[in-house]
């Protein structure tokens, strides 16, 4: 079968950019797999470890309007690079004098901020270097990598942590995003001209897309659960295998989730092919079935580990699977004039709901009776629940039409 030229462009900017993006995501998950020793360190509360979990993405949803908006005025990659740069230096300030919540919480919104100048606008990068099915694919593709990059991430922190302390793990996480430079040095130029739209905050136009709307309330009931289900899963294994009687001969927490993340990507990939031949319905049945665990973890809080790792690891790997086909979902159906505003709005609203997921399992779990407590980790695993519950009736309002027409319309765009 011959590979024309514009696909071989496709595929070229495909791998550079989620290369590029999958060494940027070094540093999201290293607080999460260290948490409980620097919680120890610095007697942090759930609640305060759930702040410093969630701002990340609070920082995320605070500066990608203006970030992702901006690359429908300027090129993209300046953004890309510059935000790179600052993730990197965040981590290495972390590593070198973080030392109790207030630091803590400023250098993790700072890497949050850099994520938003980086995942986003890498996506219409990509958008305008791909077209028609190569488009639906890279992005998903594309989005994967972010589940392949918070695996990649965990293991670096595990491993690192296990040898040379919490900081040398962040140290190391804030060197990997540098590589994201070379990548975008080698992209292809974009294959679509597409007319600059003026910069405002007029989101009019974009609420009156009902396709997009869907995907953004579904991504933002997506993103809730993926990131509290993160932030609290080295935690939780770590206090269930702690009880008497549930030791078991198994990795590290932050192994174990990261090979859970890693479950992950081929995951994704598996739904967003489904989404492209039944749409819609691929979703909703991904997002009852991560509802249905998150259920059984609340049921059986403090059970023995060989109910709990199983579970746990399946609620991981589901609550990531739909990640994917939600992007790819939202690149297909934002009008091109305005794909910067669209992911803008997309990731804004997903990432405030990744701020509020981690905090709020914080509370819940504080409320019920704190995480040495089972009943504390029924509420917090109640509360993941919420977000796939959101997401899949997010989704009904994209049922009604043709599932392809809304997921990867034939020329590749929609509006």
């Amino acid at each position: 079968m011959t590979v024309t030229a514009n696909e071989l462009s496709s595929r070229r900017a495909t791998a550079l950019l989620a290369l590029a993006l999958m060494v940027n995501l070094a540093p999201i998950a290293t607080f999460a797999a260290v948490l409980p020793e620097i919680s120890a360190a610095w007697g942090l509360s759930a609640s305060q470890a759930g702040w410093i979990g969630g701002i990340y993405f609070g920082g995320y949803a605070a500066a990608v309007p203006i970030l992702a908006s901006l690359t429908d005025r300027v090129d993209g990659r300046s953004i890309f690079a510059s935000s790179s740069l600052l993730g990197a230096a965040a981590s290495l300030v972390f590593a070198a004098g973080a030392n109790g919540f207030w630091a803590a919480l400023v250098l993790r919104l700072l890497g949050g901020v850099a994520l938003a100048g980086v995942h986003m606008p890498g996506l219409k990068l990509l958008a305008e270097r791909t077209a028609g099915r190569s488009r639906a694919r890279g992005s998903a593709i594309y989005s994967a990598f972010y589940t392949l990059g918070a695996a990649v991430s965990f293991f670096l922190a595990g491993a690192v942590d296990a040898v040379s302390g919490w900081r040398a793990a962040f140290a190391l996480s804030g060197l990997v995003p540098l590589a994201a430079i070379a990548a975008l040095a080698l992209l292809p130029p974009p294959s679509e001209a597409v007319a600059s739209a003026p910069l405002t905050l007029d989101l009019r136009p974009l609420l009156r897309n009902r396709a997009l709307i869907a995907y953004v309330l579904a991504f933002a009931g997506n993103i809730w659960e993926v990131s509290a289900v993160r932030a609290w899963f080295v935690t939780y294994l770590a206090w269930n295998l702690g009880l008497p009687h549930h030791r078991l001969d198994v990795p590290s927490p932050a192994v174990i989730s990261g090979l859970a993340s890693l479950a992950g990507f081929p995951a994704s990939i598996v739904v967003a092919e489904c989404a492209l031949r039944w749409g819609s319905r691929a979703v909703v049945a991904t997002c009852t079935g991560s509802v249905l665990v998150l259920l059984a973890l609340a049921g059986t809080a403090g059970g023995p580990g060989l109910v709990i790792l199983p579970l746990l690891v399946l609620a991981q790997v589901a609550s990531l699977a739909d990640a994917s086909a939600l992007a790819a979902g939202a690149v297909a159906a934002a009008d091109p004039a305005r794909r910067g505003a669209a992911l803008a709005l997309f990731a804004s609203v997903g990432y405030t709901a990744a701020f509020i997921g981690p905090v709020a399992v914080g509370f819940a779990l504080d409320a019920f009776g704190g995480g040495t407590h089972a009943s504390g980790w029924s509420a917090a695993f109640v509360t993941m629940a919420l977000g796939s519950t959101a997401a899949g009736l997010a989704m009904q309002l994209v049922r009604g039409g043709r599932p392809r027409e809304i997921t990867v319309p034939a020329s590749g765009e929609g509006s």
